[in-house]
């Protein structure tokens, strides 16, 4: 029987993962959660000035380190480069952490230039493995930019939630590959990137296109042209200057609108095929009762049209 719990009982046990038997769709209720703090909201217009918590010199307001990049001291000072910490409001306890991508409470992903971008999808990569070998069903690595994508700190920084089941999205994908594998042989993601025609925005080592059937605006993908399965094992160098190239192109074609990035990548047990990629999510628009209601994405700006502006916006250096 579930118990009544308190904010502060939440916020250090985290939530509970529920499953709706009507439609099979799962919650995590998450009550400790709603304590979180906002930079980004009317307290922050008001000219509240709490400290972040994610600054250098701030180290003290956020649970202790479990991996950082530190040239130099020890655990829980300053100093480093990048930082990671348990979230202080979990969804999950014990398995939900904050990835700060640097001191800097400006720098975002692509100003951090190609090595210290590479430095930082590393730690991510680190922290994958970190919660899949914990014993993770799965790991799902997401950055919210902006109140419209659901940040509620403006320092940027990534979540990454590992969780006891694959998630749906990611259940999805897998039964599509192997549908996929069964009718036509090989992997459907190879097939996508093969055949993308006038959506393509970059052709590179790593591919850069928009869906055919995107769900948002201005959506862009991103994934290695050879088969790789998990990110585990992948070169992410080429990665680093395609991520920031799209995150420049993103910006500059969207008007700089709230983003939101996830990364899915194999579940712990892959018994199937799979193929990683990141996907970039431009908040251009609201999600209205369609897409509440029947679960189908409604867009008002053609792929095709989108990886035009985003192939325009792409940086070349």
């Amino acid at each position: 029987m579930r118990g009544v719990t308190t904010n502060d009982e939440h916020t250090a046990s985290g939530g509970e993962l529920r499953r709706n038997p009507v439609n099979g769709k799962l919650t995590i209720v998450a009550p400790g959660r709603a304590a979180r703090p906002s930079d980004l909201h009317a307290a922050a217009a008001a000219g509240a000035t709490d400290p972040c918590p994610f600054c250098a010199g701030n180290e003290a307001l956020t649970p202790p380190e479990v991996d950082a990049v530190r040239p130099g001291g020890g655990p829980d000072s300053s100093g480093w480069r990048i930082r990671v910490v348990p979230n202080k409001y979990p969804a999950l306890a014990g398995m939900h952490e904050v990835i700060v991508h640097s001191p800097d409470h400006e720098a975002e992903l692509e100003d951090l230039g190609d090595e210290g971008l590479l430095e930082v999808l590393e730690v991510w990569r680190r922290r994958i493995a970190a919660q899949l070998d914990a014993g993770a069903a799965a790991a799902t690595l997401i950055v919210n930019r902006g109140p419209g994508a659901g940040a509620s700190l403006s320092h940027p920084h990534a979540q990454l939630l590992g969780t006891p089941v694959v998630p749906p999205l990611l259940l999805d994908e897998l039964l599509e590959f192997e549908r996929f594998r069964n009718r036509y042989g090989g992997c459907v993601l190879c097939a996508e990137i093969d055949g993308v025609g006038d959506r393509v925005v970059h052709a590179g080592d790593i591919a850069a296109w928009v869906p055919a059937a995107a769900r948002f605006p201005g959506e862009l993908w991103l994934a290695p042209k050879i088969h790789e399965p998990d990110v585990r094992r992948a070169d992410l160098r080429p990665l680093a200057g395609a991520l920031r190239r799209a995150l420049v192109a993103v910006d500059a074609a969207t008007g700089g609108a709230a983003l939101n990035l996830w990364l899915h990548t194999a579940p712990a047990e892959l018994r199937g095929t799979y193929h990683w990629h990141l996907e970039l999510a431009p908040r251009l628009s609201s999600i209205a009762g369609l897409e509440l209601g029947a679960d189908i994405a409604l867009v008002t700006v053609e792929p095709e049209a989108a990886a035009e502006a985003l192939r325009a916006s792409w940086p070349q250096g």
